[in-house]
């Protein structure tokens, strides 16, 4: 579809939108699934385009591939409205890859709900559900990975609870990790400190992560500590985490890391003092 014809479908409401859901049914479940691709991608690239009206049709289109890629598109703008569509999709579409979607793209929505301090009845009605996910019996690591992640934006005593739970199980310790990070609490970092000298470079590379995330620089020092890891992976993620955090001393040890004869870990130095930089001058020309 040419550009300005798909641009002419943003914002369709009224008697615009219903024409064009007469158009919409009578396309092919691959055309409709190329439509949403096209129109994803033109998002990227124009941020004021607006194509929620036609995600909305997608959410409950009979056609699995539809409904999961208007899943991720809608996510976007984390719509109160359309709350209860992801979370029914989220543990009753019939389609294994949807729900999974559904859980992924919850995150959008507690992170907003966090940010935006949503009221509690929401925030709770999102947490209900994910726990629930989290405890079913013969749920995979990818559905409970899903929805801890997605949980772990919200900052109750019973996520708290539950990344906790995860961290003792050796198949979600991973994800726990991760999830404390994205908790964003101080609550964390002796446990980040504790598995960034784990034995296990996956750990560990976890721990730096979720340290970038956590963006506190206590954690500055245990990082610097990694930079003489084994791994490289390891040192590459500590590198990566220092720019996210900043602050003088990350400055100070990216900028020898410079004149590193370790060319891997000398490119991870510039790209993390490059981060470091314009997070504290957005308008720097570097």
């Amino acid at each position: 579809m040419p550009r300005d014809a798909l641009e002419s479908l943003s914002g369709l409401d009224g008697e615009a939108l219903e024409r064009f859901k007469e158009v919409w049914a009578r396309l092919r479940d691959e055309g409709r699934e190329v439509l949403l691709d096209a129109m994803g991608n033109a998002v990227e690239e124009n941020l004021v385009l607006d194509f929620l009206p036609v995600y909305r049709m997608g959410l409950t289109d009979a056609d699995d591939a539809v409904r999961e890629l208007s899943l991720r598109l809608a996510s976007e703008e984390a719509d109160p409205e359309l709350l209860d569509i992801y979370l029914r999709a989220a543990v009753a579409d019939p389609d294994p890859d949807v729900r999974l979607a559904a859980l992924e793209e919850l995150s959008a929505y507690t992170l907003t709900a966090q940010v935006d301090d949503w009221p509690v009845e929401l925030q709770e009605k999102i947490e209900r559900a994910l726990v629930g996910v989290l405890h079913l019996p013969g749920a995979d690591k990818d559905v409970r990975k899903a929805a801890l992640l997605s949980l772990a934006y919200l900052t109750t005593p019973q996520t708290e609870v539950e990344i906790r739970q995860a961290h003792l199980q050796p198949d979600l310790r991973d994800v726990a990790i991760e999830a404390m990070g994205r908790n964003c609490q101080v609550t964390w970092i002796p446990d980040i400190q504790a598995e960034l000298r784990d034995d296990d470079p996956r750990l560990r590379i976890a721990a730096a992560q979720a340290a970038a995330e956590l963006d506190d620089r206590q954690l500055v020092p245990d990082l610097v500590d990694r930079l003489r890891d084994e791994d490289d992976d390891v040192r590459i993620a500590a590198i990566e985490a220092l720019g996210m955090i900043g602050g003088q001393d990350a400055k100070s040890v990216l900028t020898d890391l410079l004149q590193s004869r370790n060319r891997t870990l000398r490119d991870a130095a510039r790209d993390a003092m490059k981060e470091l930089v314009d997070a504290e001058d957005p308008f720097s020309p570097n």
